[in-house]
């Protein structure tokens, strides 16, 4: 497949995407998602784009938030923001190499966008990045090979895994799967795959805050 750089394509977009999600909603998975951690939990945002509305939600209730785009033009919008307890970093998620595990991660409309090759290992990686017991909700396609579309004029590039090899390389990265929805719709949206899961390893450090 014809090689797509969407972090080219999100720069030059990046406005326009803006003003898109301004207009948009966080969804009850997202605000479920956050209920279930304490005040001042660490979130990573993998994929945060613009920071509309998903970080922007979770820094306004408390949480520390740790936003990564490789779309500098996004970060810069994020940034631009000026949230409180968050902070972004222009940063391919591939070559992020976390830090101190956060309590939860948050992957939305992101994960879909890294090359085929590196779908099944992402999720042992993302692992790395969790406290034991931390919380991982993320969006997919659940269909299994790579496409390309269109947005705003511009090509994107995406790939997936069917919903069985999701499962599969979940359980192989330590995570137990708490809730799988397919073929979810929300309003105006619809999305292949979503998923909320924990990750049940005992070799990370550190205690994951939680209600």
């Amino acid at each position: 497949m014809q090689k797509i750089s969407n972090k080219n394509a999100y720069n030059k977009i990046a406005g326009q995407w803006a003003e898109n999600r301004r207009r948009s909603f966080v969804s009850r998975l997202v605000t479920d998602f956050g209920a279930r951690l304490a005040p001042g939990a660490r979130i990573l945002d993998l994929g945060c784009g613009c920071g509309i509305p998903n970080a922007e939600y979770m820094s306004q209730r408390g949480f520390s938030v740790t936003g990564i785009d490789a779309a500098a033009e996004m970060i810069r919008i994020a940034e631009g923001l000026q949230l409180p307890n968050a902070r972004f970093e222009v940063c391919d998620i591939l070559e992020y190499d976390g830090g101190e595990p956060f309590d939860a991660i948050l992957a939305w409309d992101s994960l879909f966008h890294l090359p085929y090759a590196a779908q099944a290992g992402i999720f042992r990686k993302i692992g790395k990045w969790l406290n034991a017991g931390g919380l991982f909700l993320f969006s997919h396609s659940g269909v299994d090979g790579e496409i390309t579309g269109e947005m705003f004029g511009e090509s994107f590039y995406y790939s997936g895994l069917s919903t069985d090899a999701v499962r599969r390389v979940l359980a192989e990265a330590g995570f137990e799967i708490e809730m799988l929805a397919e073929d979810y719709r929300e309003r105006d949206t619809h999305k292949g795959l979503v998923v909320l899961a924990r990750l049940k390893r005992d070799d990370v450090a550190g205690p994951v805050r939680l209600l």
